[in-house]
This record gives structure tokens, C-alpha cells and sequence, in this order.
């Protein structure tokens, strides 16, 4: 087992690895901005897979740009999307589709697919509102959302974009221009941060998060969870004997071992859940709406991935994975780092004791 801090200075391929488009997708899903055209494309390889390459961001905008783009309006009342759909015809014809859903009903609307962007004419402060938005928005994760709210109050508006949501825009304030404007910039902020954000948080070897991707994340989600008064879990994960394949086996190899433990890792967990890669040989995982049983679930389906792996993948190595769980209400919770630490102290625990039975 390679010691903390001690892991191999080539942590890459020799080439630069091309992310696929499913680690691709991986890696975004959780990110808040990207555009409309690539979550279609999404769609439609998550129904037949394939390897193509994406077209360029130039590319992707100038699909969008002549697209007419699809809003969907959730709200109680018909009148919010009949003034949305008046607001857009009058400002800009033939550039936006108006869908409208109650709340009820918005959830099995918005997984059909198909929207560019969802507009919530709901009070963001209410409790409904909340729930509303946090349950769509965990459906279709890289879907803008904006507020249309009759109440300009700046505390629930900054707390809405922390949550997630693109704007807050006040009925007062608005007429078509603005509206279309608005939406139009969403969606547009949505691609452009996606690749920035792309970038600076994940890692390339592997596709996942990297350390600051993991506690950027899982720091906004906290926010979030403790809304919901949800109970937290983060696994802390371990590749056993890294250092004996890179000796023996050289770097190339110790590098598909931390892309077998990754693929792994996302095959156990959620696609919901925030899976990472924190360091050399290391990986984190945050898990929301925990159960009193989900650390005992998750170790043993992590198991049976490992059994199944190693008897089917024909590896020069046999995959180790020691795993250490924490939890914790989210409204009595400090900050991630200390679930992150208290989750690695249960690692070595389980190290210890798989040194113990050798």
C-alpha cells in the first residue's frame, strides 16, 4: 500500500487522455451550466452509446442560436405561462416554445425531455417552491432554472442562486425583452461555465471530480440539504497496493487501476451522488438523503463489484479496495472537510483490519 503523500509523480498517460463522451457526461452531470444542445445530445446516446467526438463549443452555440428554444413554466396558475408565452411572441416570434406544467406535474414533464430551460413562477421562500425546484432539478441537473417571483426580496433571491438557479426575475420588472434576454443568457451561461468549470474541477485521468471539484460541490450541496433537514454520508475510498503495481507492473498499469476503481465507484453509487477522486491513489464520495443502513449497503455492493471485477476483467492485478463511511445531519453540520476527515479515519480502520487477517 503506497503511504499518504508518497503516490508517483506521473500521474497520467503518457498522451494526454481524451475524456470519452460518457465520462464526459459524467463529469458535467453535477455541474450547474451546460448548454441545451448537449443535453439533448446526452439523451440520445444514453440510448445508443457511442464514441463521437463533441462538437466544439462554437459549434454548440451556433445550434443554439438558431434553435428555437423550449421554455417550460411551472406554475399553479395558467396565466403565468399565458403572459410568459405573450411576453416571448411579442419580443422575439418563432424563437420560443412555451410549455406549461403545475407543480404535480413537472417532474414527469420535464423527464420526457426536450426543454431548454424551466421557469418557476413559484415563490422561491415557500416551502413548496423550494421542494418544487430542488426535486427538478436533481432530475435534470443540467437544466437552467430561473424564479419568475412577485416579490423582490434579496435575501431568497441570492439564496435561489446559491441553490442552483440561474436568476430570480421580478414580474414587475419584466417585459419581453428582458424575458427572452434572460432565458437567452441562461442558457448560454450554462455552456460557457460548464467547460470552464470542466476544466478547474475534474479530473482528467479518471473523469470524476478532483479535490476541488469535491469540496466546491459538496459544500453547495450542504447548503442545499440543509433545507431539507437530509442526513449526509461520505465514503471515503482506497486503492489498495498501488505502489506494488506501479513497481511491478509500471505507471501505464497503476494508471488503469485508478480508472478500474473509478468506473467502479460510479457503477456502486448514484448517478446523483458526487463521486471524486481526491488524491493519488484516493476517492470520495458524498451521498444525500443517507439511510441508517446505506454504509452497510454500499460496502457490500462495492464488494461484489470488486469479486465480480476481478473475476471477469482479466487484469495483470487484483483490485483492493478498503472503503471508511461518516454521517451526519446536514443542519448540524459544520462544513464537508470534517465528514471528509472523520470518513478517512474509518478507512484506516478497515485497513487495519484487512491487515490484521493477512
Amino acid at each position: 500500500m503506497v503511504a499518504r503523500g508518497q503516490h508517483h509523480a506521473a500521474e497520467r498517460r503518457l498522451l494526454p487522455p481524451r475524456r470519452t463522451d460518457l465520462e464526459r457526461r459524467v463529469g458535467e452531470r453535477r455541474l450547474e451550466l451546460v448548454s441545451l444542445e448537449q443535453e439533448r445530445r446526452d439523451q440520445a446516446e444514453r440510448r445508443q452509446p457511442s464514441e463521437r467526438r463533441q462538437p466544439s463549443g462554437r459549434r454548440q452555440a451556433e445550434a443554439a442560436h438558431h434553435a428555437e428554444l423550449a421554455v417550460l413554466v411551472v406554475s399553479d396558475h395558467d396565466e403565468a405561462a399565458l403572459r410568459v408565452r405573450d411576453l416571448l411572441h411579442a419580443a422575439a416570434p418563432d424563437r420560443f416554445a412555451v410549455a406549461a406544467a403545475a407543480p404535480s406535474e413537472s417532474l414527469a414533464r420535464l423527464a420526457r425531455g426536450g426543454v431548454d430551460v424551466v421557469l418557476l413562477a413559484m415563490s422561491f421562500s415557500a416551502r413548496r417552491g423550494f421542494a418544487t425546484f430542488t426535486e427538478l432539478r436533481a432530475l435534470a441537473p443540467t437544466t437552467p432554472f430561473l424564479f419568475l417571483s412577485d416579490s423582490d426580496d434579496e435575501r431568497h433571491g441570492l439564496e435561489a442562486v446559491r441553490a442552483g438557479a440561474q436568476d430570480v426575475l421580478v414580474n414587475s420588472e419584466l417585459d419581453g425583452e428582458r424575458l427572452a434576454r434572460a432565458l437567452r443568457h441562461a442558457i448560454e451561461r450554462n455552456r460557457l461555465h460548464a467547460a470552464l468549470l470542466d476544466l478547474a474541477l475534474v479530473d482528467d485521468l479518471t473523469g470524476l471530480y478532483n479535490r476541488r471539484g469535491f469540496l466546491t460541490l459538496a459544500t453547495r450541496d450542504l447548503r442545499v440539504a440543509r433545507r431539507g433537514d437530509e442526513t449526509l454520508l461520505v465514503a471515503f475510498a482506497d486503492l489498495d497496493d498501488l505502489k506494488r503495481v506501479n513497481d511491478s507492473a509500471g505507471h501505464a498499469v497503476g494508471d488503469r487501476a485508478l480508472r478500474d476503481t473509478a468506473a467502479l465507484l460510479r457503477r456502486t453509487f448514484r448517478d446523483s451522488d458526487l463521486v471524486a477522486r481526491i488524491g493519488g491513489d484516493e476517492y470520495a464520495v458524498l451521498v444525500r438523503h443517507a439511510g441508517h443502513a446505506s454504509a452497510e449497503v454500499l460496502a457490500e455492493r462495492m464488494k461484489r463489484q470488486v469479486r465480480e471485477f476481478n473475476r471477469r476483467a482479466g487484469r495483470p492485478y487484483q483490485l483492493s479496495i478498503s472503503l471508511g463511511f461518516a454521517t451526519h445531519k446536514a443542519s448540524t453540520l459544520d462544513s464537508v472537510a470534517g465528514l471528509l476527515d472523520r470518513a478517512d479515519r474509518a478507512l484506516y480502520r478497515d485497513k487495519r483490519r484487512k491487515h490484521d487477517q493477512d
